[in-house]
């Protein structure tokens, strides 16, 4: 695990030498993509190739590779890119695992912050050297939030008696449930490279993920890099349901 949280470093150092000095491309699909994002899972997909030959790798910028083994790594080289573009500091680089179709680790790297977030097969999830844990509240005070997606106001009826704070970042919307600083996050139909690190993670911490619905998460049937089929809530075990009543799609 040490030496997945130096790939993420790594590639976290590198993508801070372009912030505040970014330029834009867009994407086929009009999203926005930097050098930095290239060049940063390029930087990953050598390190493990070196390391793990035999696994596969998929990842943001250059798709789906070999999905047909055991143990498949998912890459989001900047998360937030909105975020990174803007100037604010709630991005990061994502590095999750997979093993069967299930998250097995995950590191998240937040390097304006100096925060990485990460957990291991076994044991609990960190904050660097601190373990996290998911929040043990079972009532909603005032000051308590949820981390929502930043279109939110445009596809969503929310009615939580609390906060709601947009981070324009799905790993680092688990993070801060893992923490135990959000009750939850309200998260839409993201690709598997945005959730595999963070789902390690909330597990880890003690938390969950559920569709909207109910539905259990299937996070194999995504491995193809088709998006989730439906927005899903992550949170404590004793709140999921009850956020899920908050909230609505219009």
């Amino acid at each position: 695990m040490s030496e997945v949280r130096a790939w993420v470093r790594e590639g976290g150092l590198h993508a801070r030498r372009y912030f505040n000095n970014v330029e834009v491309q867009r994407k086929a699909d009009r999203s926005w993509v930097t050098q930095a994002d290239l060049e940063v899972e390029r930087l990953l997909r050598e390190r493990i190739a070196a390391r793990y030959p035999d696994h596969g790798i998929i990842g943001e910028e250059q798709g789906v590779g070999a999905i047909d083994r055991e143990f498949v790594w998912c890459l989001d080289p900047i998360d937030g890119t909105g975020s990174f573009v803007a100037g604010l500091p709630t991005w990061c680089v994502s590095v999750g695992l997979l093993r069967d179709g299930q998250p097995y680790l995950g590191a998240i790297y937040l390097p304006i912050l100096d925060d990485c977030y990460w957990a291991e097969a076994e044991g609990p999830a960190y904050r660097n050297t601190t373990p996290i844990h998911a929040s043990t509240a079972t009532t909603i005070d005032n000051n308590d939030w949820i981390s929502v997606s930043s279109y939110a106001h445009r596809q969503y009826r929310i009615d939580f008696p609390a906060k709601t704070r947009s981070l324009s970042s799905v790993a680092v919307d688990c993070c801060y449930v893992a923490r135990g600083s959000s009750l939850g996050a309200l998260i839409g139909r993201a690709n598997l490279w945005d959730l595999a690190a963070g789902l390690a993670i909330i597990r880890a911490a003690g938390a969950v993920a559920v569709g909207l619905s109910g539905a259990p998460l299937d996070t194999a049937q995504l491995l193809d890099g088709r998006r989730l089929p439906e927005p899903i809530i992550i949170a404590p075990p004793q709140l999921v349901d009850l956020l899920r009543s908050y909230i609505s799609r219009r």
